[in-house]
Protein backbone atom coordinates (compact mmCIF):
# COMPACT_ATOMS: atom_id res chain seq x y z
CA UNK A 1 0.00 0.00 0.00
CA UNK A 2 1.14 3.29 -0.74
CA UNK A 3 2.08 6.16 1.99
CA UNK A 4 -0.49 9.02 1.99
CA UNK A 5 0.39 12.60 2.99
CA UNK A 6 -1.79 15.31 3.59
CA UNK A 7 -0.43 18.84 3.48
CA UNK A 8 -2.25 21.68 6.17
CA UNK A 9 -3.33 23.28 3.39
CA UNK A 10 -5.07 20.54 1.97
CA UNK A 11 -6.48 19.74 5.40
CA UNK A 12 -7.89 23.25 5.76
CA UNK A 13 -9.22 22.81 2.36
CA UNK A 14 -11.04 19.39 3.46
CA UNK A 15 -12.01 21.37 6.45
CA UNK A 16 -13.69 24.27 4.45
CA UNK A 17 -15.40 22.37 2.40
CA UNK A 18 -16.96 20.07 4.95
CA UNK A 19 -18.28 23.97 6.21
CA UNK A 20 -19.34 24.60 2.90
CA UNK A 21 -21.49 21.67 2.13
CA UNK A 22 -22.73 21.45 5.98
CA UNK A 23 -24.34 25.23 4.89
CA UNK A 24 -26.06 24.03 1.71
CA UNK A 25 -27.85 21.22 3.67
CA UNK A 26 -27.26 19.38 6.88
CA UNK A 27 -25.71 16.06 6.82
CA UNK A 28 -23.93 17.12 3.41
CA UNK A 29 -20.55 17.97 4.98
CA UNK A 30 -20.49 14.80 6.79
CA UNK A 31 -21.19 12.56 3.12
CA UNK A 32 -18.82 14.47 1.87
CA UNK A 33 -16.30 13.95 4.01
CA UNK A 34 -17.07 9.92 3.94
CA UNK A 35 -16.53 10.61 0.10
CA UNK A 36 -13.04 12.18 0.41
CA UNK A 37 -12.01 9.45 2.99
CA UNK A 38 -12.85 6.49 0.62
CA UNK A 39 -11.25 8.68 -2.31
CA UNK A 40 -7.93 9.27 -0.53
CA UNK A 41 -8.43 5.49 1.09
CA UNK A 42 -8.88 4.68 -2.52
CA UNK A 43 -5.18 5.84 -3.15
CA UNK A 44 -3.11 3.72 -0.63
CA UNK A 45 -4.66 0.63 -2.95
CA UNK A 46 -4.37 2.04 -6.50
CA UNK A 47 -2.09 5.17 -6.03
CA UNK A 48 0.60 5.79 -8.84
CA UNK A 49 -1.75 5.29 -11.48
CA UNK A 50 -2.71 8.67 -11.92
CA UNK A 51 -1.43 11.22 -13.66
CA UNK A 52 1.89 12.67 -12.46
CA UNK A 53 1.24 16.56 -11.71
CA UNK A 54 4.89 17.37 -10.48
CA UNK A 55 7.68 15.34 -9.76
CA UNK A 56 6.96 12.50 -7.87
CA UNK A 57 3.09 13.71 -7.35
CA UNK A 58 0.13 11.97 -8.62
CA UNK A 59 -3.45 13.48 -8.73
CA UNK A 60 -6.39 11.66 -8.23
CA UNK A 61 -9.96 14.03 -8.73
CA UNK A 62 -12.88 13.05 -6.32
CA UNK A 63 -15.78 11.39 -7.93
CA UNK A 64 -18.62 12.71 -6.01
CA UNK A 65 -17.72 16.53 -5.21
CA UNK A 66 -15.58 18.51 -7.66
Amino acid sequence: MKKIEISSDALADLNQGFLFYEKQEQGLGDYFTSCLKADIEELRIIGGIHRVVHRQYYRSLSRVFP
